[in-house]
């Protein structure tokens, strides 16, 4: 039997996380490289042991799930709440529904929500502090034992209104990436360099990355203008808590979202919305992981809705 698929598309989206896994080992230490590797371990031997009894290769795909659901995980994750979140995320999220192609939620996405609800201290009470030297971390295992231990990321503080992000701090913090959080999606310069390339070479759905970006960032400007709190604006909701990471990595699963045109676009829209919504007035700083799969229940129904309005459009010119 066959071990392993070949999927181009999932190899270029492989390449694309590679700015984002080197920009974890700068921040955050090699640690951030060996979290990588044991959850891809994981998502492999998960997969194999269904793939075994179907008689079928694992496919690269699941590397996708492994290394996405590891760059969302906080530098200091514990290793068993990091493998209960992956192994869930194959086992129930994918191979309960068939396999590659036949999931309904996205698989790094449910993954982490599990264990963002099960082990809320482990993901939500400590961060490892960013290094800040010209070498990073490069010459550390972790950082975490460098400085004390942050207990809320500047996102969470500025949510709380606690802090305000100076134009320095946008730049130097959320868009190079020196700022406390999840290791591999600080720094929105190495998201949009993996994100470009998905992009440009037509990986990810340009409709989707599009839509939801532009929906909120309108709606995050709109509401601060209208002097809303906490909403902070375009800027810092878009380039600030992995958002931009999701838009192109997480949003643009072509087996969680929907097939037609009307459908993403609604899509999209709904996890923009739903993002703000929960990311600014409800008691959960990073809404967009609930939001995608939210998105991902009502994707099968959009889908249903652009094709029953294009067959009515159809009807009546005829």
């Amino acid at each position: 039997m066959k071990l392993l698929k070949r999927q181009p598309m999932m190899r270029r989206v492989i390449l694309a996380t590679l700015p984002c896994v080197a920009g974890s080992v700068y921040y955050f230490g090699w640690r951030s490289l060996a979290v990588i590797a044991v959850s891809c371990l994981a998502v492999f031997l998960t997969e194999y042991a269904f793939c075994r009894r179907r008689k079928e290769p694992v496919t690269e795909a699941v590397f996708v799930t492994g290394i996405l659901y590891a760059l969302v995980m906080p530098p200091t994750v514990p290793w068993h709440v990091l493998i209960i979140g992956v192994v869930f995320a194959i086992a129930f999220v994918k191979e309960a529904f068939g396999g590659f192609g036949r999931n309904v939620f996205n698989p790094a996405v449910a993954g982490r929500c599990f264990v963002y609800v099960c082990f809320p201290v482990a993901m939500t009470s400590t961060w490892a502090p960013v290094s800040q030297g010209p070498l990073g971390a490069l010459n550390q295992w972790t950082t975490a034992g460098v400085d004390a231990i942050t207990s809320a990321t500047p996102m969470a503080l500025m949510k709380a209104g606690e802090i305000s992000l100076s134009s320095s701090d946008i730049f130097h913090g959320l868009f190079l990436g020196r700022i406390a959080g999840t290791m591999g999606v600080t720094s929105a310069l190495l998201i949009l360099v993996g994100g470009g390339y998905l992009y440009f070479t037509k990986t990810a759905n340009r409709t989707l990355i599009i839509t939801v970006i532009a929906t909120y960032a309108v709606l995050n400007q709109v509401l601060h203008w209208l002097g809303v709190e906490p909403v902070p604006g375009a800027l810092p909701a878009v380039l600030g808590g992995g958002f931009l990471f999701g838009a192109f990595f997480m949003v643009t699963d072509p087996i969680s979202a929907p097939s037609t045109q009307g459908g993403r676009i609604a899509y999209a829209m709904l996890i923009a919305v739903c993002t703000l919504i929960i990311r600014n007035f409800s008691i959960f700083n990073g809404g967009l992981m609930f939001s995608i799969l939210i998105g991902n229940m009502f994707g099968p129904i959009l889908d249903h809705a652009a094709k029953a309005l294009k067959n009515t459009g159809r009807g009546a010119a005829e």
